[in-house]
């Protein structure tokens, strides 16, 4: 089994008995949560659909599978996502959604396959928000960036891929949708999740890895 990063995506592709493209948290709906609070964005599902099946066609893809927090709006599903969700999952592939904590009564709304967790070979494939047993883990869930402070105290905040490797092989992906930072993986403490609440897994050991494929090194020898 082959895994590795789209270059500059904030995706991944599995290689096994099919060829498949992995992406986490595209968050549809989020949108509707700006649009309350008075800020108007452009419709960021078409942009992402866009960006993906470019990547299906080029890379050949035979099966696309979302991991976790399709849809964003908790606990109710907002009339944006009924309406554009179906139209949105409509690829000339098949998809596989595996449910997050966000996806609550997606199976309602949507024609797609909805698993808790899904198995390539050795590894597993899980959103990320409750416990699987396996130590080959590909999930999504805390959207990790790494943080950067210039001279001037400028914050800017990259999305980055991690990794690990040994007893537990795990890979942790970004979040898709382009308006998600995410949790600063090098700043920040307390990072979501019960795998890194119960201390199952220690962020500082992760080594960390830019979406253009740029390696910035173990986590704990970025944290400050």
């Amino acid at each position: 089994m082959d895994i590795y990063p789209v270059i500059n995506k904030p995706a991944m592709i599995v290689e096994s008995y099919k060829k498949y493209l992995v992406v986490a948290d595209l968050h549809l709906g989020k949108e509707y949560e700006y649009y309350k609070k008075g800020i108007k964005i452009p419709d960021i599902s078409k942009e992402m659909k866009s960006e993906i099946s470019k990547i299906i066609k080029r890379k050949d893809i035979e099966e696309l599978i979302l991991l976790g927090d399709v849809k964003h709006n908790l606990p109710y599903t907002s009339y944006f996502e009924k309406l554009n969700l179906p139209k949105f999952l409509d690829f000339e592939i098949p998809v596989k959604i595996i449910k997050g904590n966000h996806d609550g009564n997606i199976e309602e709304i949507v024609f797609n396959e909805v698993v808790k967790s899904f198995k390539i070979e050795d590894r597993v494939l899980t959103h990320g928000h409750i416990l699987i047993s396996s130590n080959n883990l590909i999930m999504g869930h805390i959207h990790p960036v790494v943080e950067f402070i210039d001279s001037n105290g400028k914050i800017t905040r990259i999305k980055c891929f991690l990794k690990l490797e040994g007893p537990q092989n795990v890979i942790v992906l970004p979040s898709f949708n382009p308006v998600i930072e995410g949790v600063s993986i090098n700043k920040n403490q307390d990072i979501p999740g019960p795998y890194f609440e119960t201390k199952r897994l220690d962020i500082k050991k992760f080594d960390c890895y830019l979406l253009d494929g740029t390696y910035m090194g173990n986590v704990k020898d970025i944290y400050n």
